[in-house]
This record gives structure tokens, C-alpha cells and sequence, in this order.
């Protein structure tokens, strides 16, 4: 009869044990879960638009001005930042003028080529309604490799990344976009 209970208890232990498993692996999210796995969107020409070759003449400006103040000490993104306008200026002063995401650069070409990729990242809203952004700083690097990679065997002169970050759940995963747009060159 103690053999018997034994057993059930046992039993019942484990599967208490198990229960509780994967209830703790629902609430927790994984870096690898996405709700969009497929990250690239759209590429479109901007070569002839007013505002590329307005955005051009900002991005020669500040090269010119560039100081090694600019440079982003320890090429990482914000480990706790405010969901919204926050994230984004993060992510596009990361990209855009840390020198953190490496690349091959060429010579621009004229006249002007210039195209405008579109990408999807994803992260997660924490309990505290802000976001642990250096975790998914993978994301931008493979972004331009992958429009490196497009573009061969043209290179990047110039990249401009304008990021959404909307905040749509206060809790949970979120998609949204970054627009790089990109001078090509030699």
C-alpha cells in the first residue's frame, strides 16, 4: 500500500513539475520568437526625388563635421529605453552615426542612385512598458547586410535609417519598420 502511494505521489509531483514548465515558458518570451519571420519588405528608386537629393546634401554636411565625439561608445544599443519616439531616435543614431555597423563603403555615384529599402524588425514591450534594445541590435546589422548584399557589386556611400516604433501593445511583441535609404557608390 506505501508503494502504491508512493507512486502517486510520485506522479502527481511530476506533473505539477511539468504544469509549471510550460506555464513559465509561455510568459517568458524568447529572443527568437518573431511574429514575422521574413524581415525584408519593399525596395524602391528614389534616385530622382527632391528630398533624396536633399537628404544627400545633409548626410555630405555631416560627414564633413563628423567628429570622433559622434562615435558611440561600446557599439551597443540602449539596454532600457521608452517605447515610442525614444526607440526610435535609438535605433536611428545607431545606425546613422555611431560608425558601430560595419560595411564596405564606395564612392558615390553620379548621377545620383539612390533606393530606399524597407525592413521589419521586431522586440518585446517588457512589465515596465520600455524595451531592452540592445538585444535586437542583430537585427539593424543584418538589415544592411542584407541590402549589401542586394546591391553587389555596388557598395553603400551613404545609408539614412528612419525607424517607426509605435508601441502598439503595452505588453507583448511588436512589429514595426525602419526605411534605410541608401547611396549607392563605387
Amino acid at each position: 500500500m506505501k508503494k502504491i502511494a508512493l507512486k502517486f505521489s510520485l506522479i502527481a509531483c511530476s506533473f505539477v513539475f511539468i504544469m509549471s514548465c510550460q506555464k513559465e515558458d509561455n510568459e517568458t518570451p524568447e529572443i527568437q520568437k518573431s511574429s514575422n519571420t521574413q524581415q525584408f519588405v519593399t525596395v524602391k528608386d528614389v534616385s530622382n526625388q527632391q528630398e533624396t537629393l536633399q537628404l544627400l546634401e545633409e548626410l555630405q554636411q555631416k560627414q564633413k563635421n563628423e567628429t570622433s565625439s559622434m562615435k558611440r561608445v561600446g557599439c551597443t544599443l540602449n539596454s532600457d529605453i521608452g517605447c515610442g519616439s525614444d526607440a526610435s531616435l535609438e535605433i536611428e543614431e545607431y545606425i546613422n552615426a555611431s560608425g558601430c555597423i560595419s560595411y564596405p563603403v564606395g564612392i558615390i555615384i553620379f548621377p545620383i542612385e539612390a533606393q530606399q529599402f524597407t525592413y521589419n524588425y521586431s522586440y518585446y514591450i517588457d512589465g515596465d512598458s520600455d524595451i531592452n534594445m540592445d538585444i535586437y541590435q542583430f537585427q539593424f546589422e543584418a538589415h544592411i547586410a542584407d541590402i549589401q548584399r542586394q546591391i553587389r557589386p555596388k557598395k553603400i556611400s551613404f545609408v539614412n535609417a528612419d525607424a517607426s516604433n509605435g508601441c502598439f501593445n503595452e505588453r507583448g511583441w511588436n512589429v514595426d519598420n525602419v526605411v534605410y535609404t541608401v547611396f549607392l557608390g563605387n
